[in-house]
């Protein structure tokens, strides 16, 4: 495999992360600022669940920590833009891991029942979506950067393609309340 079909691959898991993150941040936020506090908590418990027990979404969520630690062994830093992208996503997973990981064990423990309690963690996870989206997102704009148009056309179908599982995984929680 040659560097920039890794860098394919590689954008195109970062893009669908980003999609999700951004789907999170701007559309699943409204939706949790409108609930109440113990709905908020069963919701978002149920949630965290579901997520960490789906392939894809694994898949999609540690995929690029692997292909980051291949691709500077096997490449270096010789294409910058795609470094710095590399580079920027690995700062956001970084992130969203210190801010989010905390309030997700928070709200999980079912001893935790105070609603102005929820309501703040719920803020802070707010916070921490959208900068994990942002961070995400600046990600992929580095690293497309990288490619002229015909690599950025097969990321971009690349990407197309490989949404339908996602699209599927989400009717398919929707479908079944969570």
């Amino acid at each position: 495999m040659n560097e920039t079909a890794a860098e394919v691959i590689i954008l195109t898991v970062n893009a669908l992360s980003a999609g999700a993150l951004v789907f999170i941040a701007r559309v699943v936020r409204p939706l949790m600022n409108q609930m109440s506090a113990p709905e908020f908590k069963i919701w978002l418990t149920r949630l965290i669940r579901s997520a960490i027990t789906e392939p894809l979404l694994v898949t999609v969520g540690t995929l690029p920590i692997v292909g980051a630690v291949l691709y500077f062994y096997l490449f270096g830093i010789n294409h910058g833009w795609f470094a710095a992208g590399l580079i920027a996503w690995l700062v956001g997973s970084a992130a969203s891991k210190i801010i989010n990981q905390p309030i997700y064990n928070w709200v999980g423990d079912p001893r935790n029942t105070d609603p102005g309690e929820l309501l703040k963690r719920r803020a802070c996870l707010g916070i921490g979506n959208n900068l994990r989206a942002l961070i995400n997102m600046i990600s992929v704009l580095l690293m497309v950067a990288q490619f002229g148009p015909v690599e950025t056309a097969i990321a971009t179908l690349a990407s197309a393609i490989f949404s339908v599982p996602l699209i599927w995984f989400a009717g398919r929680y929707i479908a079944h309340g969570g």
